[in-house]
């Protein structure tokens, strides 16, 4: 065990970082940015630190899902039930069980998340309809509204260009088969159109734990004189057998083995989506979309049925207005977020309606300095509680560059998270959940050389009432099945740094290393860590080019002792820290593409993911070393 860990280390040492930065080279740096003011948007330097990963970042890693792209991220933390993408959870900013409340997971502005405790279907995206993802590290409570509190994941998805055809096959690990295609064009009159599809067919590593799915993108767009309007249609289907946590003496014995045979997940979303882009003058445009998301779920856990049936409605109109004020670039955004979700399951019928206005100016200074001020008004109401509740949020940013090499930047925001439709009704007998609140304070350096650049970023969040499930709290059904609850003050606080050098087009290296503080700063667990969150992350990362076709990478990832999700007594033992080294090999000529990726390649032992209950600790153990190898062809 001694020389595999020395034999981790070293592989480590020779790696050096994350996914290379899309801001390492000039020519790199995708011009257009969303995220920022919710539209294009190239212009004006920003007030708030956005990492990038392109398209071509995403092919060399040979990632095959959304959150093998975000792993090596700095700050960024995964945890992955299963080991296959289909159950995560993306943590940043310090949160444990309720990372997918806290980080916000949107494709082309469109909320993932889903309005019940269930974690984004990142599954439901596939890699082929990338063009770029966009990270916003730290609060976006303003522009973003509800779960918007530890960052944002933005996937862009690709646009036709022209007449562009995909198809690739893959094979690995656990009899996996996995097959994706993409047809796309852009014709004269106007009309542009893409359609995507993705099969998967696996047993994966444990046993009950078999997937089969499949997801279909269609889109067309139409554009004339300055609009563009567009109808967008995906169906993704799931059915997945669960295999369950384990104790440790399960662990030891056989960490393949499954308590729960029988268990599934049985799953199908419908999406529409349709959108308007429109310049209603030379420096003002409209930007609105309508999208209808339907899911069905049949479960079975423990030999019960779980049927939920959920549907929600969108409509999320703006304004961006570039009209420059007293001559310096200006950007203002003011919209509205109508959401209302229907919900029924075999414990509720209920509904939820939340709506907010909001709008956010961006605004050169000087030459060297921007700022950023805004503020939303978010309101929701539950059909199942009498009233509603709102809150007020706002931001305020600023950016000054000191010379060609060094920014600055600084940003204070606030956030906010409304209880979950699941959430609001499973309290402690005789109380209520309240809103989450809070702040989130960031100050950062970049450093920008010729062949490299350094970002260094400290951030502080204090929240009151942060909304978690404790696994032995008096809830509706006794203590034995827990309650979600407000936690006492707690405070998530820490730094990430990270770096990228370009040796030349052939050669990159890069690294990012986070450390993060979250604990309770009053009552009774004053001191106490918030548990599922890493303390320190180190993650590194080189991009080779043998020849012009031959391209290798290899990644290594450090993740530090935590404590497992629900431990916030901080009663048991942390678990084990960890190290993967993952490596990905393409060979192109033409327009045929062979590829092979190892994943653990050190063949290490641990789980992503523990849970806490009853004062025991159950894994969800991570496969050992596996790979995929993929032919694909492009036109």
């Amino acid at each position: 065990m001694l020389r595999k860990k020395q034999n981790i280390l070293l592989l480590t040492a020779l790696c050096a970082g994350s996914i290379p930065s899309a801001s390492v080279i000039a020519e790199e740096v995708p011009t257009i940015v969303i995220s920022a003011v919710r539209a294009n948007q190239s212009s004006l330097e920003i007030p708030i630190n956005i990492k990038i990963i392109s398209r071509e970042e995403i092919d060399n890693s040979g990632a095959i899902s959304v959150a093998e792209a975000l792993t090596s991220v700095g700050g960024i933390y995964i945890s992955d039930s299963f080991g296959d993408g289909n159950e995560t959870k993306i943590s940043m900013r310090g949160f444990g069980s309720t990372a997918v409340s806290n980080t916000l997971v949107i494709v082309d502005g469109r909320r993932l998340n889903n309005i019940d405790l269930s974690g984004p279907d990142l599954s439901a995206i596939s890699v082929k309809d990338i063009e770029q993802i966009e990270i916003i590290q730290g609060s976006a409570g303003v522009l973003y509204g509800d779960q918007a509190v530890g960052g944002v994941i933005n996937v862009i998805t690709r646009k036709p260009d022209g007449l562009s055809v995909d198809a690739e096959v893959q094979v690995g690990s656990y009899d996996r088969t996995r097959f994706m295609t993409r047809i796309a064009d852009k014709l004269s009159d106007g009309v542009s159109y893409s359609l995507s599809s993705e099969f998967l067919r696996s047993d994966n590593y444990r046993v009950n734990n078999s997937i089969d799915s499949m997801d279909v993108l269609g889109r067309i767009d139409y554009e004339i004189d300055s609009s563009n309007v567009f109808i967008e249609y995906q169906r993704a289907t799931r059915f997945q057998e669960l295999p369950g946590s384990l104790s440790a003496s399960n662990v030891k014995t056989d960490r393949k083995q499954s308590n729960n045979i029988g268990d599934y997940l049985d799953n199908t979303t419908e999406v529409t989506r349709l959108g308007l882009r429109s310049s209603l003058a030379k420096e003002l445009s409209l930007e609105a979309e309508v999208a209808s998301r339907k899911a069905n779920y049949t479960s079975q856990y423990s030999g019960f049925n779980y049927p939920i049936e959920s549907e929600q409605f969108e409509f999320t109109p703006r304004i961006i207005s570039s009209v420059p004020i007293n001559g310096r670039d200006a950007v203002i955004t003011a919209g509205i977020d109508y959401v209302k979700a229907d919900y029924l399951s075999g414990f509720q019928d209920t509904e939820r309606t939340s709506t907010a206005l909001y709008s956010q100016l961006m605004l050169s200074l000087t030459d060297a300095t921007s700022a950023s001020v805004g503020v939303r008004k978010s309101e929701v109401e539950y059909e199942s509680q009498d009233g509603e509740d709102s809150k007020t949020v706002m931001e305020l940013g600023a950016r000054h560059k000191l010379n060609e090499t060094i920014v600055v930047f600084a940003r204070y925001d606030e956030s906010f998270r409304f209880g979950k439709i699941d959430e609001i009704n499973f309290v402690i007998v005789g109380e209520t959940l309240e809103i989450q609140t809070g702040t989130s304070k960031d100050v950062g350096v970049e450093l920008n050389f010729d062949q490299s650049t350094i970002k260094a970023q400290l951030y502080r969040l204090d929240f009151e009432n942060e909304i978690s499930f404790d696994p032995n709290a008096n809830g509706p059904y006794g203590s034995s099945f827990g309650a979600n609850v407000n936690l006492d003050p707690t405070i998530h606080e820490g730094f990430i740094v990270e770096g990228d050098l370009t040796i030349s087009r052939y050669l990159k290296f890069g690294a990012a290393f986070s450390y993060t503080n979250a604990e309770f700063k009053s009552g009774p667990l004053k001191g106490n860590e918030i548990a599922g969150v890493p303390d320190r992350q180190l993650t590194l990362s080189t991009h080779y080019r043998l020849s012009d076709n031959f391209k290798t990478y290899l990644e290594a990832l450090y993740f530090d002792k935590h404590y497992a999700e629900g431990d916030y007594d901080n009663d048991n033992a942390k678990l084990d820290a960890y190290a993967v080294v993952n490596a990905n090999l393409s060979y192109s000529w033409d327009e045929l593409e062979v590829s092979m990726r190892v994943n653990n390649l050190m063949n290490e032992k641990y789980s992503s993911n523990a849970t806490e209950s009853g004062g025991s600790i159950y894994f969800f153990p991570s496969p050992e070393r596996n790979f995929w190898i993929g032919a694909s062809v492009k036109f």
